[in-house]
């Protein structure tokens, strides 16, 4: 059986997946916004799809990042697959990293002063 993580593998995690959270979810942004731009306020610029074209492609390597992040926070915390699947969610559905980022930390770090 393995020895439960340490308080410092967890803190190197959960820094790992907030700056990462933080990253992705600002990137996403960006991305929304591009596309808000072109096809709800019908603004068709090149210049605007070239660029969201190459955040939105930038956005989708940080995500896998993102996702590995993720993945080693939950397994450290060994949290149920729901969790895992909302944590994931955080880096396609715009704001919802920035929420999770700061609910995971706070959560954390209120059991750590528990502990």
């Amino acid at each position: 059986m393995t020895p439960p993580p340490t308080e410092s593998k967890i803190a190197g995690a959960l820094v790992r997946f907030r700056v990462m959270a933080i990253i992705t979810g600002s990137f996403l942004l960006a991305v929304t916004l591009g596309v808000v731009l072109k096809y709800v306020l019908q603004i068709h610029n090149p210049t605007l799809n070239t660029v969201t074209g190459v955040i939105a492609i930038i956005h989708g390597w940080i995500y896998m990042v993102y996702l590995v992040t993720t993945v080693h926070l939950w397994m450290l915390k060994h949290w149920g697959l729901g969790r895992l699947v909302v944590m994931a969610l955080g880096g396609v559905v715009p704001l919802l990293s920035f929420i999770l980022e700061r609910r995971i930390h706070a959560e954390i770090a209120a059991e750590s002063a528990t502990a």
